[in-house]
């Protein structure tokens, strides 16, 4: 019995693959799609009990609009490409006690009502999320951003929830603008 080890969303997944099976590098070894299957199973077994998210995607409300969430879905796969592959941005939530990965899988996108509409909260800004988690709430125009304006916001966010305040509701934080400028420098974008 030969075992692989397997990096989804944050997690190191470990399988035991019968002997007798190739792989592509012609070792012992299941098929891939075999421990594809089996990875995903054990992601969900191990999400169910409710320490782990099942797969890096992005959990969007269904309510948000059809260009936001295409948006969304590939700012994502950006921002967790620089997450994982660029450790002065891993260090942003690491600084802060969290595992940006993780920080990202647990995220949920939902639309900005009316209500927050009227109140202005989307003036000046394209989304927002409270310190320490909650949604995070995207905004009509956020379609307009480029995939690396979106991905900046996306990480931007997600520091909120890894608990990173800001001014003026911390005297003491950074602005959303001196946050947006330190993920684009950590993060490359």
């Amino acid at each position: 019995m030969a075992a692989r080890s397997i990096l989804l969303c944050g997690i190191v997944l470990t399988t035991v693959i019968p002997a007798g099976w190739a792989t592509d590098a012609g070792e012992s070894g299941a098929p891939p799609e075999v421990v594809s299957a089996a990875a995903v199973a054990a992601v969900n077994a191990v999400a169910v009990g409710g320490s782990a998210p099942t797969l890096c995607r992005p959990t969007i409300s269904t309510k948000v609009l059809v260009p936001n969430r295409k948006k969304i879905s590939d700012a994502f796969e950006l921002a967790l490409e620089k997450v994982r592959e660029v450790p002065e941005c891993r260090e942003l939530f690491t600084g802060l006690g969290s595992d940006g990965t993780d920080a990202l899988a647990r995220v949920v996108f939902l639309p900005v009502g009316k209500a927050q509409a009227r109140d202005g909260v989307c003036r000046g800004s394209s989304a927002y999320t409270l310190v320490g988690g909650g949604p995070i709430w995207v905004c009509r125009d956020f379609k307009r951003l480029s995939d690396e304006q979106a991905a900046m916001v996306i990480i931007h966010e997600a520091l909120h929830h890894a608990g990173l305040s800001e001014y003026p509701q911390d005297p003491d934080g950074m602005t959303s603008n001196a946050i947006n400028g330190l993920v684009m420098e950590q993060c490359g974008l």
